[in-house]
This record gives C-alpha cells, sequence and structure tokens, in this order.
C-alpha cells in the first residue's frame, strides 16, 4: 500500500487544527521511512522478487524494527510523545500516535504473512489483499481519491494548485510501482524510498502561510 496510508493522513487532517498536514504524513509513513535507513545499514533485508504477490515485486524478508507490531506500537509512543513534548497538545499525541499505528494495520490487510508480531517471534500475519489486484486498486484509489476531496474541502490554504500536483503525482507514481518493472536492485528501492521526505516538505509547503513583502 502507497497512497492508502497518504489518504489516512488527508481525511485526518480536518480544519486548520494542529498537527499540520506534513505531521499527518510523517506519521502514517514513518514505519516507510524507517525501513529504508534500517536496510542501508543492514539491520534489515528485501529481495526483488517478481510475483511476490500479483501487486508487488518485493519480498519483505527481514524488518521487525520497522513493521513488526510491537515496534509499530513502540514508534506510535516515541513520535507522539515528540510531538507532546514540543506541542503539549493531548490530542495531537493521540492523532499521531493513531495514524502510526494505521499503517501497520493498512500493511496487515494487503500484505501477504510477512508481518512479523514483534522482534522475538516468528510469527507472521497479513491477509493478503495484494493478491487481490482489482479489488486492491479500486479501494485504495477510492479511498485516496475520498481523502483529497475531503481536505481540500475541510482546510483553508493557499497553495491549493500544489496540493493537486501533488496528489497527481503520488498516483502516478503508485501506478508506476504497480505496472512498472521490477526495481534493479535493492539499494535503488531503499535509496528511492528515503525520497518520501520530500512528499513531507511538499505538505508543508502546501500550509505554509505565504509571506508577505512590504
Amino acid at each position: 500500500m502507497f497512497i492508502g496510508h497518504f489518504a489516512v493522513g488527508l481525511i485526518s487532517k480536518k480544519n486548520d487544527n494542529l498537527p499540520s498536514l506534513a505531521m499527518m504524513f510523517l506519521a502514517v509513513q514513518w514505519l516507510d521511512l524507517v525501513w529504508p535507513i534500517l536496510v542501508l545499514f543492514g539491520i534489515e533485508s528485501l529481495s526483488i522478487d517478481p510475483g511476490n504477490t500479483k501487486l508487488t515485486h518485493l519480498s519483505f524478508d527481514y524488518y521487525p524494527y520497522s513493521h513488526s507490531l510491537l515496534a509499530a506500537f513502540v514508534w506510535s509512543l516515541i513520535l507522539g510523545s515528540c510531538y507532546f513534548l514540543f506541542t503539549k497538545n493531548r490530542r495531537g499525541f493521540l492523532i499521531m500516535g493513531g495514524l502510526v499505528m494505521s499503517h501497520w494495520v493498512l500493511d496487515l490487510i494487503t500484505h501477504r504473512p510477512d508481518l512479523p508480531l514483534s522482534p522475538f517471534s516468528e510469527t507472521k500475519v497479513g491477509l493478503g489483499l495484494w493478491n487481490y489486484p482489482i479489488i486492491e486498486i479500486a479501494l485504495e484509489v477510492l479511498v485516496y481519491g475520498l481523502g483529497a476531496f475531503l481536505y481540500f474541502k475541510s482546510s483553508s490554504f493557499k497553495r491549493k494548485i500544489s496540493l493537486w500536483i501533488l496528489i497527481a503525482f503520488l498516483l502516478v507514481i503508485h501506478l508506476m510501482n504497480l505496472f512498472g518493472p521490477p526495481p534493479p536492485n535493492t539499494m535503488a528501492v531503499a535509496w528511492s524510498a528515503n525520497l518520501m521526505w520530500l512528499i513531507i516538505l511538499w505538505a508543508w509547503w502546501i500550509e505554509k502561510k505565504p509571506s508577505h513583502i512590504l
């Protein structure tokens, strides 16, 4: 799942209350922001395996510190606590923590049984929606479109064109991931995944109040 995670962030962002859209995106993708760093350091691993599921060329061989249920819970507490430390916003603490956990729940629905319950357990889970391409693609795109529409209607920001360019850009990347060729190697996957930080910066720019030159 890719744009489905962003959809949750878009749906959760209402009006102009904190957390910002950038923080929402940070939270919903936190596990996938930690994961490529751990892969680059050799702590977690993946392999290129065309046909691993009907919608992905990747086999997530070992990622208990970013994507196990226990790790997701710990990361949700850490990110939520950090947000509360800087903002003293209790509601924001719950939102940020919940959004981190939402990533694991959505991965549970889409992945084959490759999600560990903890770094100390061999048990892996996954409902395998990626093996039902038509249903998965339709649901993910539908929820993503709904999220974009609700965010546009409920939030007040100036850079509306930038928003729709971002929405279209993420959709294109999603379709390329689904229908494009397998990546050349695992390091290319890990390095490209780190570009997700630019999406968060883009979301920050969309909501940033324009400066007025006197």
